[in-house]
């Protein structure tokens, strides 16, 4: 499937053109098909598809590629439905933020390629997602099987599509600790881990709450019991030497 658009804001026309989707065949029937495409005069480029399966619970790699620069590198300024682990299922987005990728000088016509195979992890965590919830602060046990021996792995955490945090490397040797900091803030979040020189070998684990590891409110009653115990030192020591002191109230006289 291919589509003509141009943008009114700026003299760019992109052309889309629909590439090899599958480098690994099977038995089972496998497609993509792309339903919408539309050029926006902000730059951007939102791409609607669907990707058929007759195995429901296979994964697939989808990447975008561009003639800019004869598809040798996929797009790096992209969202939505993209990368690793994407289900089978209908009614997928993709976001090209085309401006930012090519600059605001392109005029020319640019033809996209949406390409991908089929995806197996490289690694298989164990019984991670028993994670439900990661308290600040607290060390919590990864463990996996699988990778390659000069595998270097590259912990980050995301909320959605946004980039939190990025851990240490880490050695493929089976098993770290993940410490969540205190800077973090307490929301649903989710790891990406990957081999640090080779995109391609991503996995997500499932998302989990991040929590205080002392509840707001018990922080709250821990300082009014301390407040408490100072005043009652207080009262029972006397004044400070150098603050002055209330006398005894004045006898009346007539």
């Amino acid at each position: 499937m291919s589509g003509m658009m141009t943008g009114s804001s700026a003299k760019r026309v992109v052309s889309f053109l629909l590439g090899n989707l599958f480098t690994v065949f099977t038995s089972y029937a496998q497609d993509v098909v792309i339903t919408q495409m539309a050029l926006q005069p902000d730059g951007k480029v939102v791409l609607r598809y669907n990707l058929n399966d007759d195995r429901l619970d296979r994964k697939y790699s989808l990447y975008l590629y561009a003639s800019s620069d004869n598809y040798i590198q996929p797009l790096a300024q992209v969202s939505g439905d993209i990368g690793v682990d994407i289900a089978v299922g209908g009614n997928k987005t993709i976001t090209w933020n085309a401006k930012e990728e090519l600059g605001d000088t392109f005029a020319g016509d640019v033809s996209l390629e949406l390409k991908g195979n089929i995806y197996v992890p490289f690694i298989a965590l164990d019984n991670f997602d028993d994670y439900k919830v990661l308290k600040r602060g607290k060390p919590y046990d990864v463990t996996w099987t699988g990778g390659r021996g000069d595998n270097v792995l590259l912990f980050e955490l995301y909320e959605e599509d946004n980039k939190i945090k990025v851990f240490d490397e880490r050695p493929n040797v089976g098993n770290t600790t993940i410490i969540i900091p205190n800077d973090v803030k307490p929301g649903r979040y989710r790891f990406k881990i990957s081999d640090s020189r080779n995109r391609d070998e991503v996995v997500y684990t499932m998302d989990f709450i991040v929590k205080r590891k002392v509840p707001l409110i018990a922080k709250a009653g821990l300082g009014l019991v301390l407040l408490g115990g100072v005043g009652y030192v207080v009262s029972l020591g006397g004044a400070d030497p150098d603050e002055e002191k209330i006398g005894d109230p004045i006898t009346p006289t007539r």
